[in-house]
């Protein structure tokens, strides 16, 4: 893992006006992750604004820019209590914020490429199929099954998940050729 990355991909996240500034940035995560967003913040000249704490999972240390050990702390004090809460509730709403971007993400991207292919009907082929690997693993008859999905809009949709394939839900099997070289001297 890089701790570093995040901080390269999105240096302006403090961007913008002086007094936008957090009071404190809390870094899930030890002491690789803090020097990394330390050293994102020196080389913003940001460093003596925003004050930079992290937050171990492990063992619930908490560290400090500068300092190579871990606040001496008791997990039942109320501060660290707090932070760990804080530091949770952050992290659940990131995880539960990227899933939700992703299921859309991934619902939009496959269904509404198909031309003529509505929200109303992305819908009834979800309700139905549940999936959409489910959908892609139908065939055209089956497509056909979902109310207001007819023979051509069925073969649009099996069509957008096998474009490899010829028309139709069964595609012939290549048959074997003849050698009509066997006996005889290849022409080169």
């Amino acid at each position: 893992i890089d701790p570093a990355a995040s901080t390269r991909k999105r240096p302006s996240v403090l961007g913008g006006a002086q007094d936008d500034f957090p009071d404190l940035v809390m870094i899930d995560g030890g002491k690789g992750q803090l020097s990394a967003v330390v050293e994102a913040l020196r080389e913003m000249n940001l460093l003596e604004e925003v004050k930079v704490i992290s937050l171990a999972k492990q063992r619930e240390e908490i560290f400090l820019p500068g300092e190579s050990h871990p606040l001496s702390t008791e997990a039942e004090q109320p501060g660290v209590q707090l932070l760990r809460r804080l530091r949770d509730e952050a992290h659940r709403f990131a995880v539960s914020f990227h899933r939700k971007q992703r299921t859309e993400r991934m619902r939009r991207s496959r269904l509404e490429d198909i031309p003529g292919l509505g929200l109303h009907r992305q819908k009834q082929l979800l309700a139905h199929f549940r999936s959409i690997d489910y959908l892609r693993e139908a065939s055209p008859k089956q497509i056909e099954e979902v109310p207001g999905i007819g023979p051509k809009m069925a073969q649009q949709i099996y069509a957008y998940f096998h474009p490899n394939q010829a028309k139709g839900a069964d595609p012939e099997p290549p048959q074997p050729t003849e050698d009509t070289t066997e006996g005889k001297e290849a022409i080169a």
